[in-house]
């Protein structure tokens, strides 16, 4: 739109200078502005480095041996199942039990490298060789002797160099979900597992900390690798809500998703500024979706009485890029609209509404698949295979509508199904 009205340019008469007058009073003009930018600038970067310092002075160190690797920046990320952090009351409000003793609940190797990540998954039941020379679940290496066995046994099953420790715990999970005003998910079904503690609907919802942790918990609805899958999906979601302008600029909210997150993990106690700088940037890769997520290959196995997964001769490629790095080629996304087609389906009784807005997505340049009807659907969604995440947020961008995101692991390209809340006509 122009700044000028055709009648003001009209009035100005030829040769009309349009830069600054310089007078004794506008002068002054210039300063003003350049004192309001900087503020507006720098204040908002200044308040997130105090965050951050802030949340790093919370953080909980431990020692931990064998760390330092070669190539890329690798976090082992883990999740500890331990209750002794927990009051009973606690206990009780997140679903835990009180089983005693240590086990490694989630486990997946972040790796960071040019504003890129990967993340490597390992099932808690990979049938692994540990620290000791034992042979069994990698989820009870850290109990046979602290964080350094399981970086040993890390390293010593996949070939990665692990740099950094990061483990959090039940309650911290739960007060970081809190922090961030909690999760927004879009469910394709109905989740429920009283082991779990949860009691989901189909659609979308936010989850408080108590229900995060149980949705990303619970594993008796199907198995530790669709497990594996909703804590990827929830590591997405959840570092998109960290970095939302409303906890970016909102410095309450701001501090308090810096403690609670410095609270909630355990590192080993080399970790830096450095290190968390670099933890940061993997969390933004998340966000923006330019990350690569792999879980290691597996097939079930049952060794002495004990269920396992035994990793197949697929997984040493998978190691190898990750170890060196050049997963995160994969990482890279360089989409334009030209590089996305979707499925229109129209769930609504307005004849023609997927014609129309399929004319729509193809004025910004999206190909256009299949153009039909579907079930009646409430609202309009935009179903996707979690590989193409990255396309469905830019095609959410650009739909001329608004519509809801839900990762579905059935799903082999992009569908969008229209409700009635897209007959703007």
């Amino acid at each position: 739109m122009p700044i000028l009205s055709d009648s003001a340019d009209a009035d100005a008469g030829p040769g009309r200078d349009w830069g600054p007058v310089i007078t004794g009073r506008h002068r002054r003009v210039p300063r003003r502005i350049l004192a309001v930018l900087l503020i507006i600038v720098v204040l908002p970067v200044a308040m997130v480095i105090a965050a951050g310092m802030w949340g790093l002075s919370q953080v909980t160190r431990v020692d931990v041996a064998g760390l330092g690797g070669d190539g890329p920046r690798h976090f082992l990320v883990v999740g500890s199942d331990s209750r002794e952090n927990l009051t009973p009351e606690e206990q009780r409000e997140l679903n835990t039990g009180s089983e005693p003793g240590h086990r490694t609940d989630t486990i997946f190797v972040l790796t960071v490298g040019g504003g890129r990540a990967a993340m490597l998954a390992l099932p808690r039941d990979l049938l692994v060789t540990r620290c000791d020379g034992t042979t069994g679940r990698i989820n009870a290496a850290e109990a046979i002797d602290g964080p350094g066995c399981l970086v040993d046994t890390v390293e010593r099953t996949t070939g990665i160099g692990i740099d950094n420790y990061v483990a959090i715990d039940f309650g911290g999970f739960r007060d970081l979900v809190d922090a961030v005003g909690g999760v927004e998910l879009c469910l394709p079904g109905p989740i429920k597992d009283k082991d779990a503690g949860i009691d989901l609907p189909a659609g979308c919802q936010v989850l408080a900390g108590p229900d995060a942790l149980g949705f990303v918990r619970v594993r008796k609805i199907d198995n530790d690798l669709k497990r594996i899958e909703r804590q990827q999906e929830f590591m997405r979601a959840l570092a998109g809500r960290i970095a939302t302008p409303a906890t970016i600029v909102n410095p309450f909210r701001l501090f308090a998703v810096a403690g609670a997150g410095g609270r909630a993990i355990t590192t080993d106690s080399g970790f830096g500024l450095l290190d968390a700088i670099a933890l940061g940037r993997g969390i933004r890769a998340l966000q923006t979706g330019n990350v690569a997520t792999d879980t290691v290959p597996t097939e079930f196995a049952n060794v002495n009485g004990a269920a396992v997964l035994r990793p197949t001769s697929a997984a040493a490629t998978m190691y190898a890029a990750h170890a060196d790095g050049s997963v995160l080629d994969r990482a890279t996304t360089t989409l334009s609209p030209a590089d996305i087609t979707v499925s229109v389906h129209n769930g609504t009784t307005v004849a023609g509404l997927a014609t129309a807005v399929a004319d729509q997505l193809r004025d910004v340049g999206i190909t256009v698949g299949t153009v039909d009807n579907s079930d009646p659907i409430d609202r309009t969604t935009l179903r996707f295979p979690p590989q193409l995440r990255p396309a469905a947020e830019l095609l959410a961008d650009l739909a001329p509508i608004p519509l809801e995101l839900v990762e579905d692991g059935d799903a082999t390209g992009l569908d969008l199904f229209l409700g009635p809340d897209a007959d703007t006509a």
